[in-house]
């Protein structure tokens, strides 16, 4: 009988709490390069070839837009040599970030599961390792197999255009609300749901990626602060507005002088909904920016849209494609 080889799932690791040991002292955990991820996972998972690729032992703040294409080619070019699915382990602050931009850049719709850890593996409960023998038993199911990226943790799975970090410091810290994850690791099984249906053509990040900062409105958001990025040397700037979408109306003047230098986009602070595109007509309103020249975010929380923003900018995109976009 001829012998089947085991499928094969690569390990890229970009560091984050899942991979920290403690310093000197007991003060603090940092990254450690060449951390053993693999040795219990071989043992969970011994009908399946594990490779690992350490690409990176960062804390997830300093991972950058380059970094995140570099995994994507890393990782569409080991499918291509016949890996039949990927987990990525990553810090948990910017792991939603990183999530959403590989929805983005991938053109496979092979499995990519993107996991962490919030203990890190020397604390008393650490949740990496089951994150990560979950991650991989879905990254190895053919129920995942047409999926693309995915978010994995505490045994939820999501999509990662809606999944959102909620707590700095609880194990159950993601979640998709008000939508829910779209499965669940179910006594060693995949138990999948729903499938996300948003489909696009693959971005890609090319040099310089220019700075997009977020700019929170709250109580009479000051021109003044909008003022101050006239000067800057940024590419954009997103404006996270309150409700639907709204700012003070004594800063829409130096709102729309920023727009007719830059591309300006308004979202919503709230981190769930659409920015609204009609409903308001008062100083400040989304209507209001909307005249002055100021672009819809639509459905994209501020962090998504700077991502969205900033790899369009790097690839030279317009004002009016930007728009074209984020109106998606």
């Amino acid at each position: 009988m001829a012998s089947t080889r085991p499928r094969t799932i690569g390990i890229f690791s970009m560091g984050g709490t899942i991979a920290m040991t403690a310093n000197a002292g007991g003060r603090g955990v940092a990254p450690q390069v060449g951390f053993d991820l693999l040795s219990p996972m071989r043992r969970l998972h011994p009908d399946l070839t594990l490779a690992h690729f350490e690409l990176f032992a960062k804390p997830s703040p300093s991972v950058s837009l380059a970094d995140v294409q570099l995994l994507c080619d890393q990782i569409e070019e080991k499918f291509r040599l016949g890996l039949c699915g990927a987990v990525v382990t990553h810090g948990t602050d910017t792991l939603e970030e990183t999530a959403f931009a590989l929805s983005l850049l991938m053109a496979t719709a092979k499995p990519v599961v993107v996991t962490g850890a919030m203990r890190h593996p020397e604390a008393p409960g650490a949740d990496g390792p089951a994150n990560l023998a979950s991650a991989i038993l879905v990254a190895a199911s053919g129920q995942a197999d047409g999926l693309g990226p995915l978010v994995l943790f505490g045994d939820e799975i999501h999509a990662p255009h809606l999944v959102r970090k909620i707590h700095s410091s609880r194990p159950h810290a993601f979640t998709s609300d008000p939508f829910g994850p779209m499965g669940h690791i179910v006594e060693g099984r995949l138990d999948l749901q729903m499938q996300p249906t948003l489909k696009h053509r693959p971005l890609r990040v090319e040099s310089p990626v220019l700075a997009v900062p977020v700019l929170q409105a709250g109580l009479d958001l000051e021109p003044e602060t909008v003022a101050a990025f006239s000067d800057a040397n940024i590419g954009a700037l997103i404006i996270a507005g309150v409700g639907g979408g709204h700012v003070s109306s004594r800063a829409v003047d130096a709102i729309a002088a920023l727009a007719m230098r830059m591309p300006v986009i308004i979202t919503s602070r709230v981190g769930m909904g659409h920015t609204l595109s009609r409903s308001y007509a008062y100083g400040g309103s989304e209507m209001d920016l909307a005249q002055r020249g100021v672009i819809n975010g639509g459905r994209w929380r501020p962090a998504q849209a700077r991502i969205i923003v900033q790899m369009l900018l790097s690839v030279g995109k317009s004002r009016d494609e930007i728009a074209v976009w984020l109106a998606r």
